[in-house]
């Protein structure tokens, strides 16, 4: 009995007789007049149900309902009168927002009923409150936690490389502007792909997690420390000359070398790769002393491992010809003698209406000159830099289309065949062209083809992407946004792009079973996506919990390890 009710009604007689015969059953107030009614709603409030007559001398009952409506709008309203008139109930449920309508005389019974009426409205309206309270809270938090997720590097706590280069802006203008000088460190783990090839990725990110821990540890006070790449990390040493920061970072890579990894009771020696490189008035961007510090450390990685290198300019150059221009040379080598195969990976339904037939995505690799596989991460890099994606990407639709159009048995049992094209493809003008043409005089049905982009290519360029997308889904293609929920606004830009298919960024799959956050992150968009009518897949599926929680959260397809790794797409032969 612990909502309250008041009873407005100018005959004290009436009163007493509701009090007399409902005070065991309900915690009843009574006002004669509603200005009464009113100020014991304002200092005794709230109150659950507010029965109140309708005509009454001074403010009328019609005129209490409107007040309190606007007073108290969770309070359950129930006119009383002894009046019939037809255009005064409506009036009263109209304007008044009325619960409900008892004539006189009502009878204590009739009233408690009513009444009881009135507070079960009164509770599901405040639990619906209250529902919605923390459904707001949750999403506070979440809110949150995305803002702090995308400014910092989720497995080691460290800032992430786009928040490091904000920080560095200030310490460089100081540099240019008022002859501050500081210096930046690139630290680079030697050899970490052996840790995470014996041993899993999960060892990798431990080895990440303790030597973040252990460089924060090294810290001083005003200096800045980030994680920029997969084993990549930066110091920023403040106001600090190059030679006393050469002394401070030796001091440290020494102690470095002293640090052992051990997973499962073995032992891992890291060597650690540095580049430094001066902050000073001659420095012209942020990425630029960033591309100064890296290739100084290309320099230390490429002279032996495990040492500390200066960068200068001579050393850019010569870096530059080393890697890059060395990667492109043999992309475009490797394009003129066709040393580029495909291979490919399933893509597995989880729900129950899912499309049958094979489903997978396409995945090229270079051919060395010695035939060995050569994977994607050394030569994609730059292919992209220096815009020969669009000549990959040609060579990849043409010859899954040779390779379908050879393989009739395979095109028939085919489902949906997923190929991947670059942020440039995008853009270029004869791309589309490209495309119809190859498909025009063949038997591969559009319908049976899925482009993939990822998400920072389509939103980066998303008038070309938009118009692009149009375009081939009006000739029967489908388009799949990869790497979604990277960006902030992610959700925003979905509705804008007509595409069939939203494929999970894989950081947040491979985790949702240990980590709150990325469980949460995988069913919003499971559900966005379900709302949208378009098919979600989940990528980095490593593990049979995974895939119960994907099915769970009713996601429609899985892809990762767990599920098949990648084949060469010969072996459907």
């Amino acid at each position: 009995m612990t909502d309250k009710i008041l009873f407005v009604d100018d005959e004290p007689n009436m009163l007493a007789a509701y009090k007399r015969s409902l005070h065991k059953r309900f915690l009843m107030d009574t006002a004669l007049s509603g200005h009464e009614a009113l100020e014991r709603v304002k200092k005794e409030g709230p109150y659950a149900v507010v029965i109140s007559d309708m005509a009454m001398p001074g403010m009328d009952g019609m005129q209490l309902l409107m007040t309190l409506r606007e007073l108290a709008p969770d309070t359950v309203r129930i006119m009383l009168t002894g009046l019939a008139d037809q255009k005064i109930v409506v009036d009263a449920v109209n304007q008044g927002r009325v619960f409900k309508f008892l004539n006189k005389p009502c009878s204590p019974e009739n009233m408690a009923v009513a009444i009881e009426s009135g507070i079960a409205q009164y509770r599901r309206t405040m639990e619906m409150k209250a529902c919605l309270a923390q459904s707001a809270a949750e999403v506070q938090g979440l809110t949150e936690k995305l803002a702090y997720q995308s400014k910092h590097d989720i497995f080691t706590g460290l800032a992430n490389r786009q928040t490091f280069e904000i920080q560095l802006q200030p310490f460089l203008e100081s540099a240019q502007h008022n002859g501050r000088k500081h210096v930046l460190g690139f630290l680079d783990i030697d050899q970490f792909h052996i840790i995470n090839d014996t041993c899993g990725h999960v060892a990798g990110d431990e080895l990440l997690r303790q030597l973040a821990q252990w460089l924060a540890s090294q810290q001083r006070n005003g200096d800045l420390l980030a994680r920029l790449a997969g084993d990549a990390f930066g110091i920023m040493l403040a106001n600090c000359s190059l030679e006393e920061a050469k002394r401070i970072i030796s001091s440290r890579h020494e102690m470095l070398k002293n640090f052992q990894f051990e997973w499962e009771g073995r032992q891992f020696e890291t060597g650690i790769s540095i580049g430094l490189a001066p902050i000073d008035h001659n420095s012209v961007s942020v990425n630029a002393v960033l591309s100064a510090a890296e290739t100084a450390c290309n320099v230390a990685k490429d002279q032996g491992r495990n040492i500390i290198h200066v960068g200068s300019a001579s050393d850019q150059e010569m870096t530059d010809r080393m890697n890059e221009v060395q990667w492109v040379n043999r992309v475009n080598e490797a394009l003129q003698e066709n040393r580029f195969c495909l291979y490919y990976q399933t893509i597995a339904p989880i729900a129950e209406d899912a499309c049958e037939g094979d489903h997978y995505e396409l995945l090229v690799r270079m051919l060395g000159e010695n035939g060995e596989i050569i994977l994607p991460d050394e030569f994609l890099p730059a292919a992209e830099h220096y815009y020969l994606s669009p000549k990959l990407d040609r060579w990849v639709i043409q010859h899954a289309v040779d390779w379908l159009s050879n393989h009739p048995d395979r095109l028939e049992q085919l489902s949906l065949c997923n190929i991947n094209l670059s942020g440039h493809s995008l853009g270029e003008k004869d791309m589309l062209h490209f495309i119809l043409s190859t498909f025009e005089n063949t038997l591969v049905p559009p319908e049976k083809i899925c482009f993939e982009v990822t998400e920072t290519a389509a939103i980066n360029q998303l008038n070309h992407a938009v118009r692009f997308f149009k375009a081939l889904k009006a000739q029967g293609f489908l388009f799949a946004l990869d790497d979604f929920g990277s960006g902030l606004s992610s959700f925003a830009y979905l509705k804008n792009l007509p595409v069939d298919i939203i494929k999970i960024d894989g950081m947040f799959v491979k985790n949702m079973d240990i980590d709150d956050f990325d469980h949460a992150m995988v069913k919003s968009i499971s559900e966005i996506g379900r709302v949208m009518n378009k098919k979600t897949v989940a990528e980095f599926v490593e593990n049979q919990e995974i895939l119960q929680l994907l099915r769970k959260l009713k996601v429609d397809y899985a892809q990762g390890y767990h599920i098949t790794p990648p084949r060469p797409l010969n072996d459907m032969d």
